[in-house]
């Protein structure tokens, strides 16, 4: 994936937000392919759109640097990190080990109050826009109240690490994960299935069943980005 300059698909934003909503806006822009991964970034350009200056530009870059999704180059230009086989799968790697031991723990002690939240995840999830930013913002928040009682203040800031690195890679998906209607049916089945599970406190099948969930989107994953780089081969050739 070679570098290219980009920064037409990041939307304005008002004058009066400043590093938050900078950081919130390039994190939409790299989920839904906008600032495609490889692609530079230049703090000028966004300095301008944002009609900003370059202090929360910088901050919201330094921010996204921390979560591996941004490069800073010296002089006045970041470049969006590359998405990589091997990153993805130790991503999963730590998602399965941290995931399963919250999952397992939560699942044994889960109330009716974190069943009702998971749900209203889920159900918004099911009815949102098909729009990576805002399907992995529903998503997280379902395996948020799932775990939620068991995640403490250093799970919290390892887990959304992970999170946003793995958000890197849905829009990859979205030609066939979340519009095709057999593969989108079958994503909330799965989620179902794990708020099943754990209404009836099968704790060991419940985690056995999540950790299954991430696989299944880590391969799903892997296969979109090996078809997408096969792709990108072709055209350049």
């Amino acid at each position: 994936m070679s570098p290219r300059s980009a920064t037409a698909g990041v939307r304005p934003i008002a004058h009066h937000s400043l590093v938050d909503r900078v950081t919130d806006e390039l994190h939409r822009a790299i989920l839904n392919g906008d600032l495609a991964p490889g692609s530079t970034v230049s703090i000028v350009d966004l300095c301008e759109r944002f009609d900003i200056s370059h202090i929360p530009v910088r901050e919201a870059l330094r921010r996204l640097e921390s979560e591996g999704v941004i490069e800073l180059r010296p002089g006045r230009s970041a470049l969006v990190a590359t998405v990589t086989t091997e990153e993805l799968r130790n991503i999963y790697h730590l998602r399965k080990l941290i995931e399963s031991d919250l999952c397992r723990r939560a699942g044994a002690t889960i109330t009716e109050e974190r069943l009702a939240d998971a749900e209203e995840a889920l159900a918004e999830y099911v009815g949102i826009e098909r729009e990576p930013a805002a399907l992995a913002a529903k998503h997280h928040a379902f395996h948020e109240a799932m775990l939620l009682d068991e995640i403490g203040p250093a799970d919290a800031n390892v887990l959304r690490v992970l999170w946003k690195a793995s958000d890197r890679y849905l829009h990859l998906l979205m030609g066939e994960l979340d519009h095709a209607p057999e593969t989108q049916q079958g994503r909330i089945d799965e989620h179902r299935h794990l708020l099943d599970l754990a209404r009836d406190h099968k704790v060991e099948e419940l985690t056995a069943a999540w950790v299954a969930h991430l696989e299944s989107t880590e391969n799903a994953l892997v296969a979109a980005l090996a078809a997408h780089e096969a792709e990108e081969s072709a055209t350049a050739g």
